[in-house]
């Protein structure tokens, strides 16, 4: 595979601590167009950081609750407008949880049961009836 605009390519070790007390190493390499000036070994290690902040913070979620991956939905009017969904969802989600009072009440499955019951709310949300669920 080829990378034309490629100016620099770095590695990382990764090393984790498992419950048994041995060490994991992953390896991943980083192939980036910033030049050695835009970027030292310092602001990869922070850009590759960055990356996985969203990662794990967004598309796990969606991956996880919204089950994105999961999707068979091939056509690409249908799968955007599906993911335009999704993000609303999450985003509602994460609104909705802010407000309540207690931890136990602020999981997604609480979300989706609450939801549940207010179907008709859901669809004018949706619909652009409404601001807020």
């Amino acid at each position: 595979m080829n990378f034309p605009h490629a100016l620099q390519l770095a590695r990382l070790d990764r090393i984790r601590e498992l419950k048994t007390g041995k060490q994991e190493v992953e390896t991943v390499w980083l192939i980036t167009s910033l030049s050695s000036q835009e970027a030292d070994a310092h602001r990869l290690l922070e850009l590759a950081r960055q990356y996985w902040c969203i990662e794990n913070g967004t598309h796990y979620r969606l991956d996880v609750s919204g089950a994105e991956d999961q999707c068979r939905v091939r056509h690409p009017v249908a799968a955007t407008v599906l993911g335009v969904l999704r993000r609303a969802v999450q985003g509602e989600f994460r609104a909705w949880a802010r407000r309540q009072t207690r931890s136990r009440d602020s999981t997604c499955p609480a979300f989706r049961e609450k939801m549940s019951r207010r179907i008709n709310r859901v669809i004018q949300f949706v619909t652009g009836g409404i601001s807020r669920l």
